[in-house]
């Protein structure tokens, strides 16, 4: 579930109507005028010059084929938007209730008080139109279109079915009820009926109840879902639904922003809408699953979960042990009042259950036992890690590792083998590097891996081989392992470490590797042929094929797939520090125990998810700070410096997530990849033909296949057309030749004063070139250096570097929170802050190498010096800059920057150099902004 409040972008709360046009964007009627979304924020279309509104008031929405969007109100206002333009249409006598675009392309308005009124297409063309009136003194509400053609009306009279040919026909209902707020259809073709009595069903000239125990209600508004379910809103209650006979309401307390229901929709994607008088509501199948102590849990706080035959797992929380039933997605409490803290199978049948300061425990047969022989022998009870293999128990504790052999006796029953220990391991009398226990596994050499506070080690045929870590970042807690044919992978707090079993070779994936952070807690292999690691910061997922080969060297960066509240997780932090803390189940199911219950996802629904098309919208185009409507203007004027593209795929599962490449043909050779930026900049492009193109994919899936594009031409100056530049070069050619005749007559005479001549003309022309020569390669807003004359640069003292062995520094520098400043003070404002901070930049000309203007609010610059020195002169060159005094730009106004470097040494070409810059500048800002991050930076 997902609210959207006036706190979130939307312009009021009361969300009156919910469509979604063809293309993708969804649209909410509010009394403050129409919110378009596209699942990062709200466009708010209110009355003004551009939408032709008579009133910001809207009470309905309607869509139609050809990606036709109608908004009716307050006022009788009603527009029609199609792509980036807004035409007015009939205004209506009273307010607009609700409309219909029938399947002719006619449309059906419910008026407040004064019936249905119905245009054909042709009438809504024309300025004053004489619409067909129905049921002309009555108020109605609602209006529907069977998949018959069939047109029914709710209202204060009932229910009429509506024709253009026959005029209103009032459906007898038996005085069931009088006022119907609400109809709609259902997959049968039955009508479905909201009245002040309840919720009805219409077939056959045959009326019947929907849900008994709302007859008493008044529901705004049923609909039945493209899964069968049906869906009712109250005045009062909130919403209900109803499926398999079961009805279940969700209300304010419960998470709906208010309890009064005034629309519902059900995406492209399946998710549910539901507007209220508080806001809007999302309700969606998210990538993750969470259930609590409301769904059954003995407690929120899950620290190890255990996966059981069939659809069982098993959780261990600090309040107790309960047992989950994965397909009913509930659970049931076994044991409370005990804080557990690890679990693993029982080969004697049922569990063992560690605990914190309570020793060992055993499940059996509905009953939970303190395995009391077993607490006697150990050096403490704190139990974090368990195994037990071929009648040998292993249980790990703070203070050092455990071995117990099951005691022979004549008659033993299966709960009460006696265990006797046989060894205790830990640092002072063995090869363990820590007496602190996490985790425990055995692997299919019949290896026991052991993971401590201080390394990690195996022990076979009573022999400890401790690894070492001094490679692998100086890694120490090993929080967990996932064994395969060959392979060991440890979760450390350096990132995974796999181990190979053939020469004992050990390989890190970590920050050096790409990943983001650097503790993880537990590995799990999907079905999906990925690696589900659990963290304190949220779940990630990598590439199980890509992560042997950066474990092989064979590819040097891992990309990752990051989830978290979001995507349906209640608390970011995954447990770890005991085992198991992550299980598979058999329908393929991985379970994660977490600070806030125990969450789960199945890697195919996620891709099911995830297969959703994409389409991709145009949102806005912007000739330097001049929008334009991309539909119609397809001529960029000369001496424009900036061109502005702004996109977005319209995919609401995990919009944030979305990834996007962009070409431009004509200026680029192939894609750039944009991560989740959704805006492209290009400046002083020269005249010629272009086609802008963006492609859209969600992380670890193929790009869509549907690309947006959009063709322009770049019109050239005066000087630049060649009819002109032709003309120019004729007359030049003509008065040479007359300057030559001219000059064989007058040598003797005129020798000095034509050479003087010529020299001027030589030099006018050179003046000429150096300045086209300069504006290509100069940024004009800011007077620096732009990105092709820095590429040509940076590209050639590359390769002069590397000959010379001199250290060169080149660092990324972007202005924070740019995109606000344009927000909320406007783009003249945030080009004022690019100029002053390129003023500044040039003053700094005497330490760098070179500056540029990369392009939006991001400078390159390049210094000559070691890390350490380049280091100290950026985070200096951060300070002056967020030191700048900007009153006499906007009161109160500061600025801070983030800088990613590189040094040239790390880079195998000048574009690596770039690329390692662009990645410490990511991690800059994922750490929170205002900072310098070297390449090589490992905090």
């Amino acid at each position: 579930m997902e609210t959207w409040t006036t706190a979130n972008g939307l312009p009021h709360n009361s969300i009156n109507a919910i469509e979604q046009t063809s293309d993708g964007y969804l649209w909410f009627a509010t009394w403050e005028g129409v919110a378009r979304y596209n699942g990062l924020e709200f466009v708010l279309f209110d009355r003004g010059p551009n939408t032709h509104m008579q009133d910001s008031g809207t009470r309905a929405l309607a869509t139609g084929p050809d990606n036709q969007l109608y908004a009716g109100g307050a006022r009788g206002s009603l527009v029609m938007r199609s792509g980036f333009s807004w035409q007015n249409l009939p205004v209506a006598p009273s307010l607009i209730n609700d409309a219909l675009h029938d399947q002719s392309g006619g449309l059906w308005l419910a008026i407040e008080g004064m019936g249905v009124l119905y245009y054909t297409s042709k009438q809504l063309r024309q300025p004053s139109p004489d619409p067909q009136h129905f049921i002309k003194t009555t108020s109605s509400y609602h209006l529907a279109q069977t998949d018959q053609g069939h047109v029914y009306a709710a209202t204060e009279d009932g229910v009429y079915q509506l024709s253009k040919h026959a005029g209103a026909t009032h459906l007898s209902f038996h005085n069931l009820f009088t006022k119907a707020f609400y109809v709609s259809s259902s997959q049968d073709g039955a009508l479905l009926v909201g009245s002040e009595s309840g919720a009805w069903r219409y077939k056959n000239e045959r009326w019947t109840p929907l849900a008994s125990a709302l007859l008493n209600q008044a529901i705004t508004m049923v609909e039945q879902d493209s899964r069968g379910t049906y869906w009712f809103g109250t005045l009062n209650r909130g919403i209900a639904h109803l499926r398999d006979n079961h009805l279940d309401f969700l209300d304010g307390h419960r998470g709906l922003p208010n309890n009064r229901i005034l629309s519902w929709f059900e995406d492209n994607e399946g998710s549910i809408w539901i507007g209220t008088n508080g806001g809007a509501m999302r309700l969606r199948y998210a990538p993750f699953v969470t259930l609590t102590k409301d769904n059954g849990l003995a407690g929120n706080y899950v620290r190890t979960v255990l996966g059981g035959d069939g659809n069982t797992v098993w959780a261990g929380s600090s309040e107790g042990l309960s047992q989950i039933n994965t397909i009913a997605g509930n659970a049931r409490v076994l044991a409370d009042n005990i804080s557990v803290l690890s679990l693993a199978h029982r080969q004697q049948g049922g569990l063992w259950v560690g605990t914190y300061q309570k020793g060992l425990y055993y499940w059996h047969q509905s009953s939970l036992t303190a395995a009391n022989t077993i607490n006697d022998q150990l050096p403490d009870s704190e139990i974090r890690a368990v195994v037990e293999r071929n009648g040998v128990l292993w249980v790990g504790t703070p203070r050092g590792l455990v071995e117990f052999d099951q005691h022979q006796s004549k008659s033993p029953t299966a709960a009460s083998v006696p265990y006797q220990k046989q060894a205790l391991y830990h640092s002072q009398n063995s090869a363990l590097p820590g007496s602190y226990i996490m985790s425990l596994a055995f692997d299919d050499t019949d290896k026991l891996w052991i993971g401590t506070g201080r390394g990690a080690s195996y022990l076979l045929e009573k022999t400890i081989t401790t690894l070492d870590f001094s490679a692998q970042e100086q890694a120490q807690y090993v929080f967990g392992f996932f064994h395969e044919p060959g392979y060991v992978w440890m979760a450390t707090d350096r990132g995974i470490v796999r181990y190979r079993q053939a020469d004992g070779h050990q390989a890190l994936v970590g920050r050096p590797q790409g990943l983001p952070i650097d503790k993880f807690f537990q590995i799990v292999k999907g079905d999906d042929q990925s690696f589900w690691l659990s963290s304190n910061r949220g779940i990630w997922r990598i590439n199980y094929d890509h992560a042997h080969q950066v474990a092989d060297k064979t590819r040097t960066r891992i990309d990752f797939e990051h989830y978290d509240q979001s995507d349906g997780m209640l608390n970011s932090q995954a447990n770890g520090g005991s085992n198991p803390a992550a299980t598979k189940t058999s329908r393929g199911d991985i379970i994660f125990a977490t600070a806030k219950g125990v969450t789960s996802v199945n890697p195919t629904r996620l891709s099911q998810l995830l297969s959703h098309p994409l389409p991709i919208v145009m949102q806005s185009v912007r000739f330097d700070s001049k929008e334009i409507n991309p539909e119609t203007t397809g001529k960029v004027p000369a001496r424009t410096n900036r061109i502005l593209f702004s996109y977005a795929a319209l995919g609401y599962t995990m919009p944030e997530q979305i990834q996007y490449r962009t070409q431009l043909e004509g200026f680029e050779s192939d894609w750039a990849y944009r991560h989740e930026n959704h805006i492209a900049e290009y400046t002083n492009l020269p005249p010629g033909d272009y086609t802008f193109k963006v492609s859209a994919r969600y992380p670890y899936s193929d790009w869509s296949d549907d690309v947006l594009s959009y063709h322009f031409s770049v019109m050239p100056s005066l000087w630049q057309r060649a009819d002109v530049r032709a003309l120019g070069f004729l007359l030049t050619v003509l008065a040479a030749y007359a300057a030559f005749m001219w000059r064989i007559r007058h040598m003797k005479k005129k020798a000095i004063q034509l050479e003087a001549l010529v020299e001027e003309k030589t030099q006018a022309l050179q003046a000429q070139a150096d300045d086209f020569e300069r504006m290509s390669k100069e940024d004009a807003l800011t007077g620096l250096a732009n990105r092709r004359a820095f590429d040509e640069y940076w590209h050639q003292v590359f390769e002069e570097s590397r000959q010379s062995g001199t250290d060169l520094q080149v660092a990324i520098l972007d202005i924070d929170h740019f995109k606000r400043i344009n927000d909320h003070y406007s783009h003249l404002v945030g080009d004022q802050i690019i100029q002053r901070v390129g003023s500044l930049l040039l003053r700094e000309q005497t330490h760098l190498r070179h500056i540029a203007r990369w392009g939006g609010e991001e400078f390159t610059l390049l210094l000559a010096g070691t890390p350490a020195d380049g280091y100290r002169y950026f985070d200096g060159l951060r300070r002056r800059i967020a030191a700048l005094d900007l009153n006499d730009i906007a009161p109160s106004l500061s600025i801070t920057v983030s800088i990613g470097v590189a040094s040239n040494h790390q880079a195998s070409d000048y574009v690596d150099g770039l690329k390692k810059a662009d990645q410490a500048l990511y991690r800059a800002k994922r750490d929170g902004r205002n900072c310098v991050r070297q390449s090589n930076d490992t905090a």
